[in-house]
């Protein structure tokens, strides 16, 4: 679910460079809203989201949220 999320947010950042925010209602996911926020408190303690406002309105992919993603993108295509 994390990964899916990070994902998301890269793809609404439309390739910017890490940080660029991006609001939650421009994510094209289809969650639960309490799996939703679950991930993004687990992905921003883990240092791979920035988030803004309580609960989250927007957010950003950190350096190494970006490297996360490449490094899974990296796996898939090995296995």
């Amino acid at each position: 679910m994390v990964l899916r999320v990070l994902r998301a947010v890269d793809e609404a950042a439309q390739g910017k460079k890490a940080p660029h925010w991006v609001s939650l209602a421009s994510l094209r996911l289809r969650v639960d809203q309490l799996r939703l926020e679950q991930a993004i408190a687990f992905a921003a303690r883990s240092g791979w989201l920035k988030v803004a406002g309580h609960p989250p309105l927007t957010v950003a992919l950190t350096e190494s949220g970006t490297s996360l993603i490449a490094e899974s993108d990296d796996q898939a295509e090995s296995a």
